[in-house]
């Protein structure tokens, strides 16, 4: 379980005798990634939004 009580997964990269070592990143860790992407529509940002430093979205904000 990690910190928050979330499984945490993990890959057996190698298994020596009794010891096991085990690979817990991200399958795309090290690689370089290209995205592509358009933008749709812009807005001025709300007072809320400004005050916390980043966009809420369309269904406000969860932290």
């Amino acid at each position: 379980m990690a910190d928050d009580g979330q499984p945490a997964v993990f890959n057996v990269v190698k298994i020596k005798g009794p010891t096991v070592h085990l690979d817990g990143n991200h399958p795309l860790a090290g690689q370089a990634l290209t995205f592509s992407c358009k933008v749709t529509a812009v807005r001025a940002a709300s007072g809320e939004e400004i005050a916390h430093k980043h966009v809420h979205g369309a269904h406000g904000h969860q932290h």
